[in-house]
């Protein structure tokens, strides 16, 4: 329970973590400001079947003098987590679930992946951070941590938040205000992008990955290559306008993504960003992350960034069902490509080459985007 309390231009707060048998909260003394008080309960506990997580707020010119609820099951929301086993295995993992707003606890679960857990949730308290930590590769090795915030629920209907499925691949940062993945400040040009977001865009502050590196060309010469977190680079340059091709790649089990893109830059008295896209594949993929053998389907084809807003002048999509020794161009209709997966134990492979119109371009591969379970 969190109550806060406004007046004389300062703020003063009351948090209580754990309830007893025996507390009891009352308002004592004269009302206060009208709206003054805010305050958020939030309640967590373990049903036959799945969890539930009860939260409401109030704004008021008094705290509350008890609270009582009785939330039938069709004025609440069913949030589901999933997450497949993971490259390293299987294993437990973590969800983590709290409101966006103020609150005054978080829910953690163990999650047995492959697998799901389900949480019953209130949708009046507002919107809900959800996050998911992987099974350890080892004591030593930090898990992948995913974060979707701001999941809102729907009284009497399921949602869905799958973690760590594919296709991994770049993804930008949608929310307002964000940082760019690519920024010229200066005589410095910063790569800050996503390289290995999960199926869902969700983006991780420890990737899974086995290698990565960064290069950047002015001109045709090199400038630098920079090996570390994947997407992650910065590089001094002079300040004159050039030609640039920057590369960014990374190695996870079983795959690997790389992005090129080109495009002119020269230093400026502000920072100015880079006019780099990136491309989605979203496909319909099983529980477990794979596709079913030799079927066809239509993958949705969703591009982020520079193209996106200055619009795109060319778009081609090839498919390779063999670790992209061999490469198909994929037929597109309706920003979808048509894709064909080869037997079980098969991977499907994307490369996508992309001109947007102010003459920029992205070429884009993801060996091993997914695999292909059995029939």
């Amino acid at each position: 329970m969190l109550v806060e309390v406004a007046h004389g231009g300062g703020t003063a707060s009351v948090h209580i973590i754990n309830a007893t048998p025996t507390l009891r909260m009352a308002h004592q003394g004269p009302a206060a400001e009208p709206g003054s008080v805010r305050q958020s309960v939030d309640s967590y506990w373990k049903g036959a079947k799945e969890w539930y997580a009860l939260g409401y707020t109030f704004t008021s010119d008094r705290a509350l003098t008890g609270l009582v609820r009785h939330p039938t099951a069709a004025e609440l929301g069913a949030l589901t987590v999933r997450a497949p086993a993971p490259a390293t295995g299987p294993g437990y993992g973590f969800v983590s679930l709290e409101p966006s707003g103020p609150s005054a606890a978080t829910l953690p679960l163990p999650l047995l992946v492959p697998g799901s857990t389900t949480i019953l949730a209130t949708p009046e308290r507002g919107a809900w951070n959800v996050g998911y930590s992987t099974p350890r590769v080892t004591d030593e090795t930090p898990p992948t941590v995913y974060e979707a915030p701001e999941v809102r629920v729907r009284a009497g209907a399921g949602t869905l938040v799958a973690f760590d499925s594919p296709v991994f691949g770049p993804a930008l940062d949608p929310r307002p205000g964000a940082r760019p993945a690519g920024v010229r400040t200066g005589n410095t040009i910063g790569l800050d992008l996503s390289l290995l977001a999960d199926g869902e865009g969700h983006r991780s502050r420890d990737p899974l990955f086995e290698g990565a590196s960064t290069t950047l060309h002015r001109n045709g010469g090199l400038v630098g290559t920079l090996r570390g977190t994947p997407g992650q680079a910065e590089f001094t340059v002079p300040s004159a306008r050039a030609d640039y091709r920057l590369s960014t790649t990374a190695a996870r089990p079983g795959g690997r993504v790389t992005a090129t893109w080109t495009f002119t830059s020269a230093a400026s008295a502000q920072a100015a960003e880079l006019p780099l896209s990136v491309v989605r594949f979203t496909p319909e993929l099983r529980p477990d992350g794979t596709a079913a053998p030799y079927t066809t389907s239509l993958v949705p084809v969703t591009v982020q960034g520079a193209a996106a807003t200055s619009g795109v002048r060319c778009l081609a999509v090839s498919v390779s069902t063999d670790a992209g020794a061999t490469w198909t161009r994929a037929p597109m209709a309706g920003g979808r490509a048509s894709v064909r997966t080869p037997g079980p134990g098969g991977t499907v492979s994307f490369r996508t080459e992309l001109t947007d119109a102010a003459g920029n371009t992205l070429t884009q591969t993801q060996v091993g985007a997914y695999r292909v379970g059995s029939a």
